[in-house]
């Protein structure tokens, strides 16, 4: 208790006190766009430490996936690439693209292949639409892209969503999603497939699944932790009808089986009961805990009654324990305010920490007048004193 409440003061005075205002922020992509994601390359050879960054967006009523990259440690981006979908064309729409980099050779792509996939096809009419999750990769760090597969392919009109993308330990590459195509069954659930090769994925299985048909378990992130362990948040939403999307996580020893999908999992709360909702994403950061720290950011954080907390839109939720026990906060990058579930605020933000646990660079939405833009800014990470 005592190591939250010293946090959290700094936390409320880094929001609230002009001597610790927070940093400065820059349009990332200066229109209309979501669902942003940020990397690090790694596995690149000389281009290791470049980061990497794409949205979404429309133009000319087609779905494009913009890719941007920076090679100042995020201090400027610039455009590099666009990725036109054809299945996002003419009204076709896309959506909740991510990014991810290969650490191993999977089929014929090797370490470091960028990767990128998106949801497309929903906009298309009911009686035709099969939305498809759709798999992108780059063997140039981001410059040139092709598409390489399609992991899933709606049977009925019903959507699927959110794609997040995972290396197991046995070298194959996982895809999660959202899936609303069982409407028998359940209004939507938390799946996976896998593929050996990039081209030909199979194995699909339910990953999260109530036996409410209401309940919505859905946008999955998975991160590695160093202990090997795979770590996965996602959100629940109409479970716990007082906090709604509530962010819980589940563990994984392979990376591909992560226990009993009936179970919903733990959930992410802090010491005084605050909770994170809607839209989680998750990082590791060798700091600022001294056997380094899980970084968390929702779209919003609520008190225990489910009211909204003051520093909603403008904290993160940190764990020094491989995710055992409460969660902590600290200073968001982005401060956006009025943050309640838009749609576009803080939205699906991500987050990247630098290398040496010091610091965080978050990429986040927000409204710029009517338009949903996506901005960048790094912030401190500091270790709260005892």
């Amino acid at each position: 208790m005592r190591r939250f409440g010293v946090l959290l003061l700094v936390a409320l005075s880094f929001l609230a006190l002009g001597a610790a205002a927070p940093p400065p922020r820059q349009v990332l992509y200066d229109a209309g766009s979501s669902y942003p994601r940020i990397i690090r390359l790694t596995y690149s050879g000389s281009a290791n430490g470049t980061i990497l960054a794409s949205m979404t967006t429309i133009q000319n009523n087609n779905g494009i996936g913009i890719i941007e990259s920076s090679t100042d440690g995020g201090k400027t981006f610039k455009q590099i690439a666009t990725i036109a979908d054809p299945l996002a064309a003419n009204g076709g729409q896309i959506c909740c693209s991510t990014l991810y980099e290969l650490p191993s050779a999977v089929g014929n792509m090797p370490a470091g292949t960028v990767l990128w996939a998106d949801t497309a096809g929903y906009g298309a009419p009911s009686g035709s639409r099969h939305v498809q999750e759709r798999l992108w990769a780059s063997s140039d760090h981001g410059t040139t892209w092709r598409y390489v597969s399609t992991f899933a392919t709606a049977p009925n009109p019903y959507n699927t969503w959110e794609p997040s993308l995972s290396v197991a330990a046995d070298g194959e590459l996982v895809a999660f999603y959202s899936d609303e195509t069982d409407k028998t069954q359940h209004d939507q659930k938390l799946v996976q497939v896998r593929t050996a090769d990039g081209v030909n994925w199979d194995d699909y299985k339910d990953t999260v699944a109530s036996g409410d048909w209401y309940v919505r378990p859905g946008m999955a992130n998975v991160i590695r932790l160093p202990d090997g362990m795979y770590f996965m948040t996602y959100e629940v939403c109409n479970n716990d009808l007082v906090h709604l999307c509530s962010t819980y996580f589940r563990e994984s020893i392979d990376g591909w089986d992560y226990g009993d999908p009936t179970n919903l999992g733990a959930v992410v709360r802090t010491a005084d009961g605050k909770y994170a909702r809607h839209t989680p994403y998750v990082a590791w950061s060798p700091g600022p805990g001294p056997n380094g720290t899980i970084l968390l950011v929702s779209e919003m954080v609520v008190n225990s009654d489910g009211s909204i907390a003051p520093e909603n839109g403008k904290t993160l939720l940190a764990n020094d324990n491989l995710g055992s026990g409460n969660w902590y906060e600290i200073p968001a990058p982005i401060q956006i305010d009025g943050v309640n579930n838009t749609g576009c605020k803080n939205f699906s933000s991500s987050l990247l920490p630098s290398a040496d646990g010091r610091s965080v660079t978050e990429v986040a939405t927000d409204l710029d007048g009517t338009v949903c833009k996506a901005y960048v800014a790094s912030g401190p990470l500091q270790e709260p004193q005892p």
